[in-house]
């Protein structure tokens, strides 16, 4: 597999989006990205052990390491962008990245702007919470006196508005600023992963508790591509049907995600990868 290369992506972004650019302009030429010798992924390298960096800067974790099966299944090089999580539809729909691979939830929202793949794990939403709060359930997320903090466009984010509309949503650029706020008891509840819920509540074991009960209405991670490319939608599933049983997934477990794996079962809970 050719080396992944590190992308530097907020000024291309602003550019593209200033110069009014879509992923249907004559620019980007093509009309499938199988057609396509090299494919730019977007990750947000910010989320061990899925999306990060070495000590070298550059990227690797399980997201990276599927990108690349990915690669070597189409017979494609493929390209890291390293993208913030709010840009990362954006610089999708502009053209910037084809696809992107960022433990990205399917939802009804970014299916308005884009198209997913099936899912390629069962990850589900679960919470943090102050000790001190009132909720300890999903029950009681939609209530006028709970504060949920959350990260600006994650699933978090998504799901209060949807599913907690009475909730006061705080939205906060950084993941580990929500957390805090959860910490100090200034907001309720943290909506995430299971994995960063066990994390986070590892961090702050005597002022939070980690509630592993799923949130209903949620979906697992897809790999977000562009409207109207039905051939490429139809490879990325054949990839990850094949995937789940040639011994890909069992080699990023066993790379990237064995501790976390045994993590889980010691809580007598199915990791979603």
């Amino acid at each position: 597999m050719e080396k992944i290369l590190l992308v530097i992506i907020v000024l291309s972004l602003v550019f593209a989006v200033s110069c009014g650019k879509s992923a249907d302009d004559d620019t980007y030429g093509l009309s499938s990205v199988l057609d396509k010798d090299v494919i730019n992924v977007g990750m947000e390298l910010q989320y061990p052990p899925f999306e990060t960096k070495d000590k070298d800067g550059n990227p690797v974790g399980a997201s990276v390491m599927l990108a690349e099966a990915l690669g070597e299944y189409l017979g494609k090089e493929i390209e890291i962008v390293d993208t913030p999580y709010p840009s990362l539809i954006p610089a999708l729909e502009t053209g910037i990245v084809d696809i992107i691979i960022s433990s990205m939830t399917i939802t009804t929202e970014r299916e308005e702007k884009v198209d997913f793949s099936i899912p390629y794990t069962t990850s589900q939403l679960m919470m943090l919470v102050n000790k001190d709060s009132k909720v300890k359930s999903p029950a009681d997320l939609n209530s006028e006196d709970v504060i949920i903090a959350s990260k600006t466009g994650t699933i978090g984010a998504l799901w209060a508005v949807t599913n907690a509309p009475k909730a006061k949503v705080l939205n906060l650029e950084e993941e580990a600023s929500a957390v805090l706020e959860v910490a100090q008891g200034k907001a309720d509840v943290f909506i995430y992963d299971p994995l960063s819920i066990i994390r986070h509540q590892e961090n702050y074991p005597d002022t939070t508790v980690a509630i592993l009960e799923p949130l209903p209405n949620t979906k697992g991670w897809g790999i977000a591509l562009r409207k109207e490319d039905p051939e490429f939608k139809a490879k990325l599933n054949e990839f990850i049907t094949n995937a789940k049983e040639d011994g890909t997934y069992d080699n990023i477990r066993e790379t990237y995600l064995k501790d976390k794996v045994e993590e889980f079962e010691q809580l007598g809970i199915d990791f979603f990868f």
